[in-house]
């Protein structure tokens, strides 16, 4: 189910700007959308690594870790989110390193939720249902 997501254009998981890298939340997650780094577009992150969002004006990594995951199963519909979370002020990183994350660090979670539906033993996306943006704070 969750592959029906992994083959999605790219322009439908990703807004502009870009990310040029990608990290996976679990291996569940990095099992499903491997295909993305695979295709040479996007470079699989280090381990351990925080990404800086995509259009902040700051030196570093700029891209996504990403979390994918299955909501509600009713029948042949499904919906599942995609996180995307990235830090937004590296700025407020301590003894001079270049990025980090931390309590203070402007943290920010995007969401979008989809509509999935089986036809035939496959899945596939009908639209995206709704997203999101937080930053904890």
């Amino acid at each position: 189910m969750l592959l029906a997501l992994a083959n999605q254009p790219e322009a439908t998981i990703f807004e502009n700007p870009q990310p040029k890298y990608l990290g996976f939340d679990d291996e569940r997650s990095a099992f499903v959308l491997a295909a993305l780094t695979r295709s040479g577009r996007y470079q699989s992150a280090p381990e351990e690594t925080y990404l800086i969002c995509p259009g902040v004006a700051a030196n570093g990594m700029h891209g996504y870790m990403l979390r994918v995951g299955v909501d509600t199963v009713m029948g042949d519909s499904a919906v599942v989110t995609l996180y995307h979370t990235c830090t937004r002020d590296p700025q407020r990183c301590s003894s001079g390193v270049t990025t980090c994350a931390n309590a203070y660090s402007g943290t920010a979670v995007s969401t979008t939720s989809y509509l999935l539906r089986r036809k035939y033993g496959q899945w596939t996306v009908v639209k995206p249902l709704k997203g999101s943006v937080r930053t904890p704070g």
